[in-house]
């Protein structure tokens, strides 16, 4: 069975590695460059909505939403094609602070909706007006700080949505939170013999992320599991850098991970 589209942009979204992305200019502060604003095509330029479509564009679902670099602009342009709404869904582009910021929601409850984002800061932290990274939040449903939802309309059914009356036709939930290991925040390394076949851990799911990244791996049904997928992954990879027959085995360890997912992850020696 395919993996939903509203699944596969989590699963890519969780996988991105938590922390800074800007360069801090002595005297001058955090300079707004990143590889999503160069990936946006407006480098240095404010980025939270830019990391929202960037991560759409990353699974392919990009004709799904706005290109703009504006919160509203694409509430506006949500509005006008009736796919807005005060309900949290998974996949939603956030609306905060009436138009100052927007960050993905990965996730929801009874209480919380669950956020990650670009330009922002860590959970409970202050940015003086200008966020630098990529961090997690939760945010209260009813907080005053929600201004509303844009709920992208996916091709293949509706996503978990709490809303009653959901445009995109799904019967509303109290809950749903993604299954996978959290990353660490920041850099992290991986030990090699923490990634071996049968194994289920966070090393795992980072060297996933790197391997959906490297040669297309999809690991949505068992993210942080070492199981027969992502050792064909861990092959296809090896014979990219040039590894032939038994070399190609599947087996980590026998190549660095130092490159990958724009640095997501590199090996230590154990």
């Amino acid at each position: 069975m395919a993996t939903p589209q509203w699944r596969a942009l989590v699963d890519h979204v969780q996988g991105v590695r938590e922390g800074v992305y800007e360069t801090n200019v002595p005297g001058t502060g955090y300079d707004n460059r990143t590889q999503f604003g160069r990936q946006f095509g407006e480098d240095g330029e404010p980025w939270c909505v830019m990391f929202d479509w960037d991560m759409y564009a990353d699974v392919g679902l990009e004709h799904l939403v706005p290109k703009v670099n504006n919160v509203s602009v694409f509430t506006d342009w949500a509005r006008t094609r009736g796919q807005w709404s005060g309900y949290r869904s998974v996949g939603a582009w956030t609306n905060l602070s009436r138009g100052g910021h927007t960050e993905l929601v990965v996730g929801f409850d009874d209480t919380h909706v669950y956020t990650k984002g670009g330009n922002t800061v860590p959970e409970d932290a202050t940015d003086a007006g200008q966020g630098y990274g990529v961090y997690s939040h939760r945010i209260k449903r009813r907080s005053s700080k929600v201004a509303g939802y844009f709920a992208p309309a996916f091709e293949d059914g509706c996503p978990p949505t709490a809303g009653p009356d959901d445009h995109r036709g799904g019967t509303p939930v109290g809950s749903w939170r993604w299954p996978g290991p959290v990353l660490p925040s920041g850099d992290v390394t991986v030990t090699a013999t923490d990634v071996v076949f049968g194994a289920r851990n966070t090393s795992v799911r980072i060297v996933q992320a790197a391997l959906a990244a490297e040669v297309g791996l999809d690991y949505a049904s068992a993210p942080g599991t070492f199981g027969p997928r992502t050792k064909a992954a861990v092959a296809a990879f090896q014979r990219k850098l040039g590894l032939t027959d038994g070399d190609a085995d599947g087996a980590f360890g026998r190549f660095s991970l130092t490159n990958w997912g724009a640095g997501a992850a590199s090996p230590s020696s154990g």
